[in-house]
């Protein structure tokens, strides 16, 4: 009998396209959003950075 392991996939890597894209396409509509207050623009900012892992 196998053995089945769930992987995590790691920011920069491969994972599943439809949700990648999909929180591609709300992260960049959330910063064009001029509408949205500071606070939240600054958590989706720091959540692409991390989810890229560039930390800017």
């Amino acid at each position: 009998m196998t053995e089945q392991r769930t992987a995590r996939v790691a920011p920069g890597t491969k994972g599943d396209r439809a949700l990648s894209g999909a929180l591609m396409q709300f992260a960049a509509a959330a910063v064009r959003n001029d509408l949205v207050d500071p606070v939240t623009t600054e958590l989706v900012r720091l959540t692409c950075a991390s989810y890229h892992d560039c930390h800017t």
